[in-house]
């Protein structure tokens, strides 16, 4: 950690020298190293008279911030040619297209590319940014000039939120908008008190100058600031909205107090919730839980989140919730809290993030890939080639607001970020942090990548005064539980503004983040109608299997008939040869007796032409006699059978005579 930040502190000195030593930036190694040891107390000294004046000089803070980005990215430039570097990125910018790298997957999204042009062309010509070419976003101090962009169309994620709250406070019903007006008229009251008694009374502030008068205005009416003075509203938020008040400003941006809404939580307050016992066990292993006690707020954490999982049932309660109530509930009562926690949920659009689809987190990951191959396309193509994913390191980001890692001052300077300019907000801090470690990034492999992404991506930010005392702070998954005890633990161990003031400096344009939206919905439209047709086809492969049963059985069948064909055909085969040759014995034997025929029949016309002519004749005759002797015969025949009925009366007689003899 002392080195990365030490490697910082010599970058700062090599710019600081830059404009008079140009022709000897090639040698920007060796400048880093004689240059170090010299300008690491200057720089310090530089830091410590900025924090002292820093409400003094906000623009030539910006300035001076502008002149650092400017002369870091060359310096960047000329270190990428010095590593031969430059080559890669050509490479890299020229074969964008999909499918330039050997088993590189498609990006999605390339395939939408036409419909997102023709159905985003009118967000395109209202202020989008160019088609991704690999150039890098232009970052300016403050908000950018849109002097051009027509005034339909928001030049800023700040306006852009404050339109969308507009519009979704338009679109409620008469008593939602009266009960939302009645909520902003109490807490101007208690704004108007705090002034009262606190900006009487500097030394109740201890030290810290507050610009009463610009935040009245805030208060008043943020709107026509926001229109008016937008580069003002964005240095106010980059330098912090003051803690004495940051909750009335989160509720005014917000438009969240509502009396209706703070009724149904208190009714809803002593309702049991299913998600009691989870909330309370994961209360006390969140990294704010030592805030939350401190602030004897932990009663207050515990009901506001019951009481949403009661109020929204389908999102009920995660863990990632906590992270999110804790800022909340420590600058203000619990019914705002709440109020404020359902309005970030609906109007902010975290609910998405917590619903099981988790739809909102996707399309934040999309958001993000798109604005890293925009701004960083080498790194962006390094990731790639080495199969790193946003899902590996990046998820914790958007569904807890950097909580995960950052102490609470720091939290609640990114929340200042949030309520103003939306979620999106986020987004600018991720690309600062990879805009800033980029040099480190795309020296490392994959498992190096990783670890550095996930565990070193934010020790550029560590304060000097860490990097050069002794104390090690400890290494834990929650870092104020690792800090627990000490007080360089907060905002002093990360160089707080300059980590906002820097992601303020990254220009994030509505029309690219609408534009990246689209792209999204055109990608989940494409996987649901995937899906639908997976579902169909999943239809159709079962009645194919069915179909595929039925005909394996007729097949079995027909199988079965044709080995039943097959073994009569093998044993016809086998008899054929013994058919055969009974055939050709009776064919032979056809062959003699056809022979003989003909011999008998030439027999027979021989012999006719011997018999005599009165042939005929004579047969007559004999057939006559034969006649005649048959009737003879007839007659004897008759005559023997009297006879025999003669002797058969005759033996019967006999013996009823006792078996006499006729002579004795």
């Amino acid at each position: 950690m002392g080195k990365k930040s030490g490697r910082k502190r010599q970058q700062k000195a090599v710019n600081s020298n830059g404009a008079e030593n140009s022709t000897e930036n090639q040698e920007g190694a060796s400048q880093l190293e004689s240059t170090s040891s010299t300008d690491t107390t200057n720089s310090k000294d530089e830091e410590e008279i900025d924090e002292n004046d820093n409400d003094v000089n906000e623009d030539e803070e910006f300035a001076d911030s502008k002149e650092a980005h400017e002369e870091e990215k060359d310096l960047h430039e000329e270190i990428r040619e010095e590593e031969n570097v430059e080559d890669s990125k050509q490479v890299a910018v020229e074969e964008t297209a999909p499918g330039a790298f050997p088993n590189e997957e498609v990006p999605e999204h390339e395939q939408t590319t036409k419909e997102v042009e023709h159905e985003a062309s009118k967000s395109d010509k209202e202020g989008a940014l160019p088609p991704r070419d690999g150039i890098r976003t232009i970052v300016e101090t403050g908000i950018p000039d849109h002097t051009d962009a027509p005034q339909k169309a928001p030049s800023s994620l700040l306006a852009a939120r404050q339109n969308e709250i507009t519009i979704k406070f338009d679109s409620k019903d008469a008593a939602a908008r009266s009960a939302i007006e009645s909520g902003r008229e109490s807490i101007v009251k208690t704004f108007n008190g705090i002034k009262s008694t606190i900006g009487s009374a500097p030394e109740l502030m201890g030290g810290v100058d507050i610009d009463w008068e610009f935040w009245g205005r805030v208060v008043e009416n943020y709107d026509e600031l926001v229109q008016n003075e937008p580069q003002t509203v964005q240095r106010a938020v980059a330098d912090g909205i003051p803690k004495e008040f940051r909750g009335i400003v989160w509720q005014l941006v917000s438009r969240s107090k509502n009396l209706q809404l703070e009724e149904l939580y208190f009714h809803l307050k002593n309702e049991p919730s299913i998600h009691e016992r989870a909330i309370k066990r994961d209360l006390s292993r969140t990294s704010f839980f030592t805030n939350v006690n401190a602030a004897n707020k932990a009663d207050e954490l515990f009901n506001v989140i019951k009481v949403y999982s009661l109020f929204d049932p389908d999102v009920g309660y995660t863990q990632g919730m906590v992270f999110i109530v804790v800022p909340l509930v420590m600058n203000m009562n619990e019914a705002e809290c709440f109020c404020l926690l359902v309005t970030l949920m609906k109007d902010y659009g975290l609910r998405d993030l917590f619903c099981p689809e988790m739809h909102g987190l996707h399309l934040l990951l999309h958001q993000f890939d798109r604005l890293l191959e925009q701004c960083l396309p080498l790194l962006y193509n390094h990731l790639v080639r080495q199969g790193i994913r946003l899902l590996m390191y990046a998820s914790q980001w958007f569904l807890t607001f950097f909580s995960y890692k950052f102490p609470l001052d720091v939290v609640l300077r990114i929340f200042d970020m949030v309520i103003t300019q939306g979620i999106e907000a986020v987004l600018r801090l991720g690309v600062n942090l990879m805009l800033r470690n980029e040099l480190n990034l795309l020296r490392l492999n994959f498992d190096a990548l990783l670890d550095f992404l996930k565990l070193n991506l934010f020790n550029i930010y560590v304060s000097d005064e860490f990097i050069a005392s002794t104390e090690k702070p400890e290494s834990k998954r929650f870092s104020l539980l690792g800090r627990k005890g000490t007080t360089k633990g907060g905002a002093n161990y990360y160089k707080l503004d300059a980590f906002v003031k820097d992601a303020m400096l990254v220009e994030v344009k509505p029309a690219d983040i609408n534009r990246f939206k689209l792209e999204f919905e055109l990608l989940c439209e494409k996987d649901a109608a995937r899906k639908q047709e997976i579902e169909e086809y999943k239809v159709k492969n079962g009645q194919l299997r069915y179909e595929i049963k039925q005909l394996e059985t007729e097949f079995y069948t027909v199988n079965k008939d044709h080995m039943d064909v097959v073994q009569e055909l093998v044993n016809t085969k086998v008899v054929l040869p013994d058919v055969l040759g009974d055939i050709e014995e009776l064919e032979a034997q056809a062959a003699s007796l056809e022979k003989d025929i003909k011999e008998l029949e030439a027999k027979v016309e021989e012999l006719s032409t011997l018999l005599p002519q009165d042939v005929d004749l004579k047969i007559q005759e004999l057939l006559a006699e034969n006649a005649k002797e048959t009737e003879r015969f007839a007659e004897l025949e008759e005559k023997f059978h009297e006879l025999s009925v003669q002797n058969n009366a005759m033996d019967a007689e006999l013996k009823q005579r006792g078996g006499k003899k006729w002579f004795w």
